[in-house]
């Protein structure tokens, strides 16, 4: 009987399987109920549009008219780009040597920039940055700011639909509204603004700060103390337009101000102007920035309101989708909301041709570099969500950036290409006392490049990024050192971990890093093959001999050195990285199996959410999976705007973007599967009757 049973049981689950697989998901429906509305003046809740190339964040007002309640209690509001630089001027002469120290590699010296607290280092880390583009802002009627005080019955929504923030709310009990939108490719944002206040009671400002004040690392505040290191000025001026000119010592760029309406644009000061409207109830306007000078463009809010809402609609149309709707979970609709404002924020913010900082667009982190250990977590989830446009758009600055980073290896004693770890947009790397000693931010562009192929197989593909590839496979082999007295090749010393608490010059062999060295050599071998290129044979004696991880009481320990000292790291292994013959399976369940029954979910919050996730997923433990990416714990919890904190600094790092990022490469792989994932639908969620996954358009994970 209980035979009988089991195969119409097994067949109705298969059956189900394939219905749930054929029904096509209503994208409107899904993204729509995730719309995010806001109440109350939230500073921890501003809300962004942009294109990942710019971003503009608005307060409640809709525009940037709390920017210091904001920056003082949440998150600051920006108008940053991926093109604007600044760098101060470097009055001492400063050399990047000059924050350099000897370490020995084997006994062999190498010069790091690793004093990051000499004025060199200080300078070098601070320079270049983004540059602040302006703020936008609603002022009193006399030009005093607005009072938090004064607004009231607030209604403010995120169309994510359409890439549209409408707000509403009373200003001393006169209504207000206001509509804002960004261009789709351009830098430009623009309003609709409508009150009886415009007659005479509200003004529109635009003030244009120096810089930022980097005595703070992250969230610097804006610097107002030095108008007289900039300039701005008014090129031309129409009654309808206005051009103005920034320099910042040398940094130039333009703003054009475009309204309809009947309105007067004067100076207020030397870096603010303000735009009244005469005797119209309102205003719609469109604020430009730009390298060039263009005085031929007139962009209209109409003009962006329709680029915005056909973009938007492509966007949430084409590539990947998950419907959680139909599961009995109870966290199921949270999970679905995290997964459809991420994939809204990390296009706001990622999705541009620089590889972005920690906190996209959003605020500034870490003086604004791009952090390149993180761009797996990044950009690779753009590929599994069949977006893999946007990941090839950031990662052609890798393509840019290769001679300099030849150059670096060089210099180093290296061959190949040693790619920075901390840097703005020029690749220069940034002295720190980590930076020089993190080595898992090498294999990144070797895997990626690998996930453009999968997108598109082709010899395009191959020949357009092979240079990447096999220069970074270069670095691998001549870093990896051959070790005469244990007979195998070794990662370090010196080398800082993920986690960065070790002493970089008594540290080797950290497991996660070592699998990386072995998948990125195997995957470069694979590339020659695919060229007609005969196999590398030092690459291939390193594949042979290159250390294995330590496993210390039947599971694998974070640094070889360092065998008793706990950590997670080690798990990235198997999960960020696909099953190698580096890896035992079943230690490293043992390994997941202990962190998570040890320290529970207080280990996985920010980008650990994707680490544990991942890694629980390709073991077959869909339920800790879960249990990671819907973790509620502080440093995990999703904002109502999307972001997430990050838990070492909360109102520093308020927007921390990887974590957004990580949630999303976990939850690509657990919807779509991974190369060997068992044959079901959604491997990575549980079979148990309460997860109804309806997905399409993702792309699998190796």
């Amino acid at each position: 009987m209980k035979f009988r049973y089991t195969i119409p049981a097994a067949l109705l689950c298969l059956a189900l399987s394939y219905q749930i697989k054929a029904q096509r998901i209503d994208r409107y429906a899904l993204v729509t109920r995730h719309n995010v509305e806001i109440s109350r003046i939230e500073p921890l809740a501003p809300l962004s549009v942009g294109n990942g190339d710019f971003a503009f964040t608005a307060d409640i007002t809709g525009m940037q008219s709390f920017e210091d309640h904001y920056w003082k209690n949440g998150t600051s509001l920006e108008t940053l780009s991926t093109w604007c630089w600044h760098s101060f001027p470097n009055v001492d002469q400063l050399k990047l040597q000059d924050a350099m120290k000897e370490i020995d590699f084997h006994g062999r010296k190498i010069m790091y920039a690793s004093q990051e607290k000499t004025p060199a280092g200080e300078y070098f880390r601070q320079n270049p940055h983004p540059v602040p583009l302006g703020q936008i802002g609603l002022v009193q009627g006399d030009g005093k700011p607005l009072d938090t005080a004064a607004i009231g019955n607030i209604h403010q929504k995120l169309d994510l639909w359409r890439g549209i923030i409408s707000s509403n709310y009373t200003v001393n009990g006169t209504p207000v509204s206001v509509e804002t939108i960004s261009h789709p490719e351009q830098s430009e944002v623009a309003f609709k603004i409508k009150s009886a206040l415009l007659k005479g009671g509200l003004k529109t400002s635009f003030r244009f700060p120096y810089s930022y004040d980097f005595k703070i690392k992250n969230k610097p505040p804006f610097d107002w103390s030095k108008p007289d290191r900039h300039q701005t000025t008014i090129i031309s001026q129409t009654p309808n337009s206005v051009l103005l000119k920034r320099n910042i010592e040398g940094t130039i760029y333009y703003v054009s101000v475009n309204w309809q309406g009947r309105a007067r644009f004067k100076q207020e000061g030397d870096h603010r102007f303000l735009l009244e409207a005469t005797g119209a109830d309102s205003l719609q306007l469109v604020c430009s920035f730009s390298k060039t000078l263009n005085k031929d463009a007139k962009p209209t809010f109409a003009g962006i309101r329709a680029l915005s809402i056909a973009s938007w609609k492509n966007f949430w149309t084409t590539g990947g989708a998950v419907d959680l709707s139909g599961s009995k979970d109870p966290r199921a609709n949270e999970l679905e909301r995290r997964m459809v404002l991420s994939q809204y924020l990390l296009h706001v913010n990622y999705a541009g041709s620089f590889p972005p900082q920690e906190t996209g667009l959003t605020t500034i982190s870490w003086y604004g570099k791009h952090n390149s250990e993180v761009y797996w977590w990044h950009a690779a989830q753009f590929y599994e969500w069949g977006h893999t446009e946007s990941l090839e758009k950031s990662f052609a600055w890798y393509k840019k950036i290769l001679p300099t980073a030849v150059a670096q290896a060089k210099s180093e004693g290296f061959e190949g290409a040693r790619w920075p770890k901390m840097s703005g947009i020029d690749g220069r790397p940034s002295p720190g006392s980590i930076n020089p000693f993190i080595i898992w931010n090498q294999c990144n562009p070797i895997y990626l490049a690998e996930l453009i192929y999968r997108a598109h197989p082709d010899k395009a593909t191959l020949n357009k990024y092979s240079d990447v590839v096999f220069e970074s496979a270069k670095f691998l082999s001549s870093y990896a050192f051959w070790d005469v007295k244990t007979g195998r090749y070794i990662l370090g010393p010196p080398i800082k971990g993920v986690a960065e608490h070790n002493a970089e010059n008594e540290t080797q062999n950290p497991t996660f890093e070592l699998t990386q060295w072995y998948y990125g050599l195997k995957v470069a071998q694979d590339w020659r093959e695919r060229l007609g290129m005969p196999r590398e044979k030092h690459w291939d004696d390193i594949l042979a001999k290159l250390s294995r991880p330590a496993i210390h009481n039947g599971r694998y320990a974070e640094l070889e050195t360092e065998p008793g000292n706990g950590g997670s790291d080690q798990i990235m292994a198997l999960g960020y990285l696909p099953k190698t013959p580096m890896i035992d399976e079943k230690v490293m369940a043992e390994t997941f199996n202990s962190i998570y029954d040890k320290g529970g979910l207080r280990g996985f919050i920010s980008w650990s959410l994707g680490k544990g996730a991942l890694t629980a997923a390709r073991l077959n433990e869909p339920d800790k999976a879960v249990n990671i990416l819907a973790n509620d714990r502080f440093g995990a919890l999703f904002l109502k705007n999307g972001h997430v904190q990050r838990a070492k600094e909360p109102l520093a790092c308020p927007a921390y973007l990887p974590a957004n990022s990580a949630f999303m490469a976990a939850a690509g792989l657990m919807a779509a599967g991974w190369d060997g994932a068992p044959n079901v639908n959604a491997p990575g969620f549980p079979q148990d009757g309460n997860w109804v996954v309806r997905a399409e358009g993702l792309n699998r994970l190796p």
